[in-house]
């Protein structure tokens, strides 16, 4: 019977203890860590040494010196790894994936403590409320609103406040719907939420019906007292004066067809916005356009003494025609033309360019008409396409304008794909370009299959 005993190696000593492991992987951990400076620096010593500028002792005293110091010397890049472990696992998951979660949330959003200071806001926030918006500072000294200020003030003292409407003027003008709602309890130490909904389109929208309300009433009501005016004057003092008749009847005439235009107008704007569909469009040859444009307000032109220059060879060829309605062409072009001739008329000319060239990379029909009047005050030109927006209403209303022309314009190039672009400067006229893709083949083919 053998006996079996622990196998020994004298040969290797005692076995060492943890302690002495723990501190030898922690010494060669550093050495390996500073390899790189000890290297350079056991080099430099070296070379110094054999160039004679370092006695003996000198160079080997350094030389420990540094290995000294880099086995002792704090390996950082543990330590950050370990520091940031250590964050991680004190920041729990739950607040990480809200966070996550309120960034991609499109409408701004901030997380309340119950004195009203703000502990986290999302990047749309940030957006909107620029960098005033930050953690550490109170919801109540940012925000000038009432009404925002009552409702957070009624949440920290424990009530249920309703929406209330914030408007904020810097940098733009907006308008907000903002709530507050109290979180659970264990969902966050932040325990409110306040939530702005954005309505500044939703108020440009009813701004822009109400303004057109009230500006087609205007347009309406002027003719229609004018001409009630004139019937009652016929009808009563001047029922036998023949001079007078014949002049009032030629002023009302004049009042009928203001309003014969402008109703017209209206129900081309209304056409525009309502037809989805592009089932009449088909490729359309602008320079066949533009001189029948051209010809059909010649006698206009004349009348005001106006010469319409035209240059469209450069898009009079068969493969530089537009996918679009001929019809609505025509009427942008008229719309134009007759803009330019009765506001540009003192300059005694308008040009008439068409070109070819790229627009953002893509093949498109340029058209400048361009007129050498008075010009377009720079403040006015961002609103000219706005219904019934006059740069001077007298003016536009003594030369039959009805201040529709250009938003009808503009809805007419946004079914062509198309837009339009003006510059003017005071006293040197304006030029107004529109631009349309080029029609081709293949788009034409999409085309018909989507109709």
């Amino acid at each position: 019977m053998t006996e079996t005993h622990p196998r020994r190696d004298d040969a290797a000593g005692p076995a060492a203890s943890p302690v002495e492991e723990t501190f030898a992987r922690g010494l060669r951990r550093r050495l390996f860590s500073n390899r790189f400076p000890l290297a350079a620096a056991l080099l430099l010593f070296g070379v110094f040494f054999v160039a004679g500028y370092l006695p003996g002792p000198v160079a080997v005293a350094s030389m420990a010196a540094m290995a000294a110091i880099s086995a002792f010397a704090p390996v950082r890049s543990a330590l950050e790894r370990r520091s940031a472990e250590a964050a991680r696992a004190s920041t729990p998951r739950g607040v990480v994936r809200a966070e996550t979660v309120m960034d991609n949330l499109p409408n701004p959003l901030m997380l309340l403590d119950a004195r009203g200071t703000i502990q986290t806001v999302n990047k749309a926030c940030r957006r909107f409320f620029g960098d005033s918006i930050e953690p550490g500072s109170s919801v109540l000294l940012r925000f000038r609103s009432p009404e925002l200020l009552s409702m957070v003030n009624e949440a920290l003292a424990g009530g249920t406040p309703g929406p209330a409407e914030v408007l904020e003027r810097y940098p733009i003008e907006r308008w907000f719907e903002a709530t507050i709602v109290r979180l659970p309890a264990d969902a966050s130490d932040a325990p409110f939420l306040l939530h702005f909904r954005d309505l500044s389109e939703v108020r440009r929208i009813d701004r822009m019906r109400s303004d057109f309300i009230a500006n087609a009433s205007h347009e309406l009501r002027t003719p229609l007292a004018s001409l009630n005016g004139f019937i009652e004057t016929l009808s009563g003092p001047a029922r036998d004066d023949a001079a007078a008749r014949d002049r009032f009847l030629a002023i009302m005439k004049e009042q009928a067809d203001r309003m014969s235009r402008l109703i017209d107008d209206l129900l081309s704007l209304s056409r525009l916005e309502t037809a989805f569909g592009r089932t009449d469009f088909e490729p359309v040859d602008v320079a066949d356009v533009l001189r029948a444009v051209s010809t059909a307000l010649a006698p206009t032109a004349a009348e005001a003494s106006v010469t319409i220059s035209e240059d469209v060879e450069a898009i009079d060829t068969p493969d530089c025609r537009v996918w679009g309605s001929r019809d609505e062409l025509i009427q942008v072009f008229t719309n134009l033309m007759e803009n330019a001739i009765r506001y540009g008329a003192i300059g005694g000319r308008i040009d008439i360019v068409a070109e070819r060239t790229p627009v953002s990379g893509v093949d498109s029909v340029r058209v400048t008409v361009r007129d050498y009047g008075p010009g377009i005050a720079e403040e006015h030109i961002p609103r000219l396409t706005e219904r019934f927006y006059r740069v001077d209403v007298e003016s536009s209303r003594s030369k039959k304008g009805t201040g529709l022309g250009l938003a009808i314009v503009k809805h007419i190039l946004t079914r062509h794909t198309g837009r339009l672009s003006v510059t003017s400067q005071v006293g040197e006229g304006a030029s107004f370009v529109v631009t349309i893709p080029v029609w081709a083949e293949k788009a034409s083919a999409e085309n018909e299959e989507n109709t």
